[in-house]
């Protein structure tokens, strides 16, 4: 009993830390926030080609303070996936990557465990939402959810920790989220070889203010004049050099 009492201040230490800084709103005590992404086809699909759905949230902005950490501004993104095609769905390309637009810089998603757990205890207090780091979601296939029934929802925590210090002041910028389908492509390449593309969903966004000192919410949805800001594409990953 007494490890476990000491294992419930440990967590309650780490949520009131996290929120010295900037009290924050649950996801899984609001309204839903997520907005749905279909898995619709791209050009490049062949036709067994499989797409799972996701959900997501505009990325949010926070300063932490942590015990060892001290403060710590870092991006974040909660999303979901869940999987309706007929087998369960390997993800083990799985990658959240942030590229501005208006700078030209590019950062990877890393859930460093003492930032992750302080995010997973602000966003899901009650451990509705059970969030995973998307090293741990690539451990296990995503389970199928058979039609007419409740998502079995995935539920994850992509972290930019750089972006603060590289690009605080983007306006404009996309998250491409790739390992969500098995589409792949491989085109010629000009110096020889293949450039393999695969299957990517782009998620544009922008940022009104380039404030050093910006507001959680501050980050939108990008329409693009109307065309939306979310699409499916197939996005170069690596380069087959010719034999």
């Amino acid at each position: 009993m007494a490890n476990l009492n000491r294992r419930g201040f440990l967590c309650a230490s780490i949520a009131a830390a996290a929120t010295a800084i900037l009290p924050v709103p649950s996801f899984a005590q609001s309204a839903d926030p997520f907005r749905l992404v279909e898995p619709a086809g791209a050009a490049g699909d062949k036709p067994s080609t499989w797409t799972l759905h996701f959900r997501y949230a505009p990325p949010r902005i926070l300063t932490l303070d942590l015990p060892k950490v001290g403060k710590k501004t870092i991006w974040y993104m909660v999303y979901q996936m869940y999987n309706t095609t007929p087998n369960p769905q390997s993800v083990t390309s799985l990658r959240m990557e942030l590229v501005t637009k208006d700078l030209n810089t590019t950062h990877l998603d890393e859930p460093q465990p003492a930032l992750f757990r302080a995010v997973a205890a602000i966003e899901d207090k009650e451990k509705v939402l059970k969030f995973l780091s998307t090293i741990e979601i690539t451990e296990n296939p995503i389970p199928v959810t058979k039609p007419d029934s409740f998502p079995r929802y995935v539920s994850g925590l992509a972290i930019w920790t750089d972006v603060p210090e590289r690009a605080a002041k983007t306006n404009q910028f996309s998250v491409y989220v790739s390992g969500l389908s098995d589409g792949l492509i491989a085109d010629p390449a000009p110096s020889g070889g293949q450039i393999v593309k695969i299957k990517t969903l782009q998620l544009d966004f922008f940022k009104p203010t380039d404030s050093v000192k910006p507001g959680i919410d501050d980050i939108k949805n990008e329409d693009n004049n109307g065309l939306g800001g979310e699409k499916w594409i197939y996005r170069a990953a690596s380069l087959r050099k010719a034999k």
